[in-house]
């Protein structure tokens, strides 16, 4: 973990991923009621992506948990078209690899930002799924090492039910790459 990704980040579990993101420099967040919508929705999209990514099907029997997967193999499916139809419309986004948890985002840029400059990202936290979080992050660092730009940030304006989503799906993520891991080592 370098220094910059380290101030971001802090002592949280991290997930180091591959994410579809689209990001820009703005001059301020936007306004309070805009700001409370634009976290609703971020909270509901990581709330749809938690039901999505895990469902405990333990006191299910055979035959429902047949239905669900049934259902789910049909979701998947209008989820795939849909994102496609998306996708051919969307300009920006790019699926690349990052490192977040619910205080910060890290990732590569091709140019260096200035230190202290607000960003509007749009993540892509599920790169088949055409839903972004549209989230506001401050750059506190971006430093050259290999060959490009490592730009850290840390989230503003974001309310506490989006910090604890986001922070969810850190953590599931993480274990989900440790078990990963185990199974092949």
């Amino acid at each position: 973990m370098t220094e910059g990704e380290a101030a971001a980040l802090g002592e949280q579990v991290f997930c180091d991923d591959e994410l579809g993101l689209a990001w820009r420099v703005i001059d301020r967040l936007p306004e309070a009621l805009a700001l409370n919508r634009i976290n609703a929705r971020n909270e509901a999209v990581l709330r749809a992506l938690a039901m999505l990514e895990e469902h405990d099907e333990t006191r299910s029997d055979a035959g429902e948990r047949a239905e669900i997967h049934r259902l789910e193999g049909k979701l998947n499916l209008v989820l795939e078209l849909l994102s496609e139809l998306v996708r051919e419309r969307q300009e920006g986004s790019v699926v690349q690899p990052v490192r977040f948890n619910a205080l910060g985002l890290c990732w590569n840029v091709a140019d260096p930002q200035d230190h202290d400059a607000l960003l509007e990202v749009e993540c892509f936290a599920l790169p088949a799924w055409p839903v972004p979080l549209r989230l506001y992050a401050r750059c506190i660092s971006c430093s050259f090492s290999d060959g490009s730009w490592r730009l850290c940030s840390r989230f503003e304006g974001m309310t506490p039910g989006v910090s604890e989503w986001l922070e969810k799906l850190a953590f599931r993520r993480h274990r989900r790459a440790i078990a990963l891991q185990r199974k092949r080592g």
